[in-house]
Order: structure tokens, then sequence, then C-alpha cells
């Protein structure tokens, strides 16, 4: 079995939904706390922008956007499936389907409007962001089912920490090029750890059902 059962996790999926809902909310009303901190963080990066600041954070966002998200997390998936960690893999196909979903409901559910001034072309609604989802999903993946195979801990805990670098790095780029709020990007990273909070205890006590009907055994148990 790819997880093992732990009580706090329930505990960490509630805490995940109530403050993605209480922002949520707040969103939907325009809550001037949320709409301070929105603007503050616009302010603070209008003053950043340059020729190069542009260049990069365009790149990162590409790199970061929900396309290229879907391909790492498939290519995780096929890899896995060749090792024979079926269970991997369907896990993760099962993550990024049903993730891509409830964001898009949410999306059109809320219906926030980007921010003005954008300076790349961005379309759709704003909250959540589906970069910063799509990207939380994936360094989530990488963390809790790809790294702990090497055997070094602190290679783990190096990695770790650049792939929370990097996440942070690609909500600043949807805030710089103004395709999204701070408060988008805030709660595309409370809905992430939702899902896949969500998505473990979904896991754990469907396991047998599922195995047993897809015939998942793990190959090289």
């Amino acid at each position: 079995m790819l997880l093992e059962e732990n009580n706090h996790r329930k505990w960490f999926a509630i805490v995940y939904l109530v403050a993605f809902f209480l922002l949520e909310i707040m969103v939907i009303t325009n809550n001037f706390i949320v709409t301070g901190f929105d603007q503050t963080a616009q302010h603070i990066f209008s003053s950043m922008v340059t020729p190069f600041n542009t260049k990069l954070f365009t790149i990162i966002t590409f790199l970061g956007s929900p396309a290229m998200d879907v391909i790492y997390l498939v290519i995780m998936a096929l890899l896995f499936y060749r090792i024979g960690k079926k269970d991997s893999s369907f896990w993760i196909a099962f993550i990024l389907i049903g993730g891509n979903i409830i964001s898009y409901l949410i999306k059109i559910t809320v219906k926030r409007s980007r921010p003005t001034g954008k300076i790349i072309p961005a379309s759709g609604y704003s909250f959540p962001s589906g970069h910063v989802f799509g990207t939380m999903l994936v360094i989530l993946t990488l963390v809790f089912l790809v790294l702990p195979t090497l055997k070094s801990l602190s290679t783990q805990h190096i990695i770790t920490a650049v792939l929370i670098i990097w996440l942070v790095i690609v909500a600043i780029s949807r805030v710089y090029l103004r395709g999204h709020y701070l408060s988008d990007v805030a709660g595309s990273m409370l809905l992430a750890g939702a899902w896949w909070e969500c998505s473990e205890m979904l896991y754990l006590k469907y396991y047998d059902t599922i195995g047993n009907f897809l015939k998942l055994n793990n190959t090289n148990q």
C-alpha cells in the first residue's frame, strides 16, 4: 500500500477546507481585508516591473502553467506504472483529473474577474489560480511519492526546500504578471492542500475495493 493510516490527516483536511472556504467567502463579498492585501501586493509588484523581470516571470509562469503541470504528472504516472507501482500511477491520475475538475468548478462558481492591466494575456476567471494549484499538486506528488525513494534524507530535505521555493516563485509570477491577485494564489495553495489530504483519505478507504477491481497489485512488492 502506498500510504499508511494517519490520524492527523483528517484534521489537516478540515483546516485546509475551512481556511479555503473562509477565504472564498471573503473574496466573493469583497472583504476589505482581502482587498487591502491584494491592492498592497499589486502596488509592491508594480514597482518591480522591468523588461528583464517580465521576461523571467513569463518563462516561470509557462513552466508552472496548468498544461505543463499535467505533463509533469502524466510523466510521473507513466514512470510509476512502468516500474510496477500501479496504485501510485492510478492515484496520480485521480489527483490530476479530480483536482482539475474541482478547480474549474470553483472558478465558474466564484466568477472573479482577473486584475486589470495584465502584462501578458490571460483568459478565464481569477480565483483560484490554476498555475499555483497545479504546481502545488506536482510538488506534493514529488515530496510524498518520489523523494521517499531516495536513500539520503539530507538530499530529500534539500530538494523539498527547492520545490517550496519554486512554488513561491510561481505564485509571485502570477501576481507580478497581474494574472491573479495575492488571494487567488493563497486560495490555490489551501485548495491543493485540502484536495491532497482528501485524496489520501479516499485512497486508504477504498484501496482494497478499487485495487481488487482494477487488479492494482504492485509487481515489485
